[in-house]
């Protein structure tokens, strides 16, 4: 039979696993707030949340230390432990919902995304932490993720502004990558000493379900237009590092316009891709054609965003210049298409 001090080891330990699970349950409840935006901005800066999430890192690892023998921790010392918590975590989430409101959406988002992920794993971390009477292997894990979630804070954008130059800047990636891949179109005409190659030379065999291409793959004039949809790519990239830069410098800064030009910049990012996927064989010129136009109407949309956040001047360049490589490929297509 067990001793008293057994029984009221396991009976502790019985009371704390319905406590992490009400703790987990009350946590759900409370980030629910976040689904709702705010009536006024607070106003509150990122370095006040980040402080508020140190906060919560601190007080998680509190619980790990006097939970890592496991879940047989007394009432006196568990419910005021996780009162204190608790606490923290409630302080967190209301200045996280005080810096919303004031920086346009991309910044809301970011936000609410990561102060969810904080409330997630505070929630998931008291469960594992109150789960077991032995000490728990997930514990020490499920702290890191706590740790994680709560330092993330530090490298959020610190307004609307950064939130959407970064934003932008993950579409130019993208872009980016349709350029790379596009720029090996062509490479195995010739060889190294500028003569023509064999086609059989130094070829791997390849299955015939390979989605692959080589340049054996395109008649010429296939292989003209892919070039041609790889240079329209390559100034699409530029257009976007030439917009980026009035956000970076400040130069525009008027949020609603960048949040415009970033609705935009991501139709932008799709019709480039378009046009890079339609550049393989079978090529069909008018849907390219219909792709690039659409990239070029996104592209006007977003130097007149641009321009009305503050940089009129950057802007009008930068889709100046697209607006000729797209003429330029479209005369390419047109030429293709007699």
């Amino acid at each position: 039979a067990p001793t008293q001090r057994q029984r009221f080891k396991m009976a502790a330990g019985a009371a704390n696993v319905t406590r992490g699970t009400v703790f987990a349950a009350t946590l759900a409840a409370e980030r629910t707030v976040l689904d709702v935006p705010p009536e006024v901005p607070g106003g509150t800066s990122m370095g006040q949340v980040s402080i508020a999430a140190e906060k919560v890192a601190l007080g998680a690892t509190k619980i790990q230390m006097c939970f890592s023998g496991g879940n047989d921790v007394p009432e006196t010392v568990a419910v005021p432990l996780c009162k204190e918590f608790h606490t923290q975590i409630i302080a967190f989430l209301a200045f996280a919902v005080s810096s919303l409101g004031s920086n346009g959406a991309t910044f809301d988002e970011g936000v609410v995304r990561a102060t969810k992920l904080v409330s997630q794993s505070c929630a998931n971390f008291v469960v594992v932490a109150t789960a077991t009477t032995t000490p728990s292997p997930n514990l020490k894990p499920s702290l890191a993720e706590v740790w994680s979630s709560c330092a993330a804070f530090k490298k959020l954008p610190k307004d609307g502004r950064a939130a959407v130059s970064k934003a932008l800047m993950r579409s130019a990636a993208v872009v980016k990558d349709v350029v790379d891949e596009l720029a090996t179109i062509g490479d195995g005409a010739d060889g190294a000493d500028g003569e023509n190659q064999s086609p059989t030379d130094d070829k791997p065999a390849r299955h015939e379900d390979d989605l692959f291409f080589d340049d054996d793959d395109f008649e010429a004039e296939e292989l003209q237009v892919a070039k041609a949809c790889a240079q329209f790519a390559g100034a699409g990239f530029e257009l976007l590092r030439a917009l980026v830069a009035p956000i970076v410098r400040g130069t525009s800064t008027e949020t609603q316009s960048l949040e415009r030009a970033l609705l935009e910049c991501k139709k932008f990012q799709r019709a480039v891709e378009e046009v890079g996927a339609g550049s393989y064989p079978p090529q069909d010129l008018a849907e390219i054609a219909e792709n690039a136009l659409d990239a070029l109407q996104r592209a006007q949309a977003m130097g007149t965003a641009i321009g009305e956040a503050g940089d009129l001047d950057a802007a009008t360049t930068a889709t100046t210049a697209f607006e000729v490589a797209h003429e330029t490929l479209r005369l390419i297509l047109r030429e293709e298409e007699r």
